[in-house]
């Protein structure tokens, strides 16, 4: 008897720059949702076009540096729009928890912990999120559960606007192209990073960056450096900002 979560399953693209594990999950695919037309991309850029071509049941994809561009961005964009495709799951080993809370406020209704789960699980997990449940692999379940109050502390501590410096210096910006990066002065992001030296207690630029890198906020790639969900990070800061009248931040004029 047909699985009645199949007949909705008609699209699936998959977003994954590593062929093999691409074609493992095309299999996985294939045989939980046989009639599915399967499209594979290898880029953030790829993904946005077929996004923007038509609807699709499932977008599946990972987080992993091998994947040209940002992930993250790109599920913004796609809940911001409401369109593209129905359900979302992401097979990640990732453990930042910004990465995760970001995926949480997202509202991503599959995460999939490829590190902990075996591929047997998948097909499972994939069933579930098939038929309109949520699938959060329990072993991410339980590491926001237990980093979360400590993270958000880390969090809370920080402005807003200090996470979007943050994400741009921990990349490895001198205060000059940071400031060009984000349409402010110099000056200003020099004020901006001494403070963040001073809340988390740094003394030098390249504790930043480590810091930043083990946060999240930044990942080093062999094509050069990844800002995770930045354009998530300048939302928020610009939900919180009082705007004058007329008047558009820096950062926002960048990101349009």
């Amino acid at each position: 008897m047909e699985n009645p979560a199949c007949a909705t399953v008609e699209n699936v693209l998959i977003l994954k720059a590593d062929r093999l594990y691409a074609e493992m999950l095309r299999q996985h695919i294939h045989h939980e949702f046989p009639a599915a037309r399967i499209t594979i991309v290898a880029s953030v850029e790829a993904a946005a076009r077929v996004l923007a071509a038509g609807p699709n049941d499932f977008l599946i994809t990972g987080l992993g540096a091998p994947v040209d561009g940002d992930v993250l961005d790109l599920l913004v964009q796609h809940r911001q729009r409401r369109t593209g495709t129905r359900r979302v799951f992401v097979v990640t080993a990732r453990r930042e928890y910004r990465v995760l809370a970001a995926l949480k406020s997202l509202s991503i209704e599959g995460v999939f912990d490829s590190a902990a789960e075996p591929p047997v699980r998948l097909a499972a997990a994939l069933q579930v999120v098939a038929r309109g449940a949520l699938y959060w692999s329990p072993s991410i379940v339980d590491h926001l559960r237990r980093v979360g109050s400590a993270s958000n502390a880390w969090f809370r501590m920080l402005t807003a606007f200090e996470q979007v410096v943050l994400s741009v210096v921990g990349g490895g910006c001198d205060d000059a192209m940071a400031a060009q990066e984000l349409g402010l002065s110099p000056a200003t992001v020099s004020t901006v990073r001494r403070e963040l030296h001073r809340k988390l207690g740094v003394q030098h630029r390249g504790e930043l960056v480590r810091v930043a890198a083990q946060q999240g906020f930044v990942r080093f790639t062999p094509t050069g450096v990844v800002r995770p969900g930045f354009a998530l990070l300048s939302a928020a800061y610009e939900a919180r900002r009082t705007k004058r009248p007329g008047v558009v931040s820096p950062v926002a004029a960048k990101m349009t």
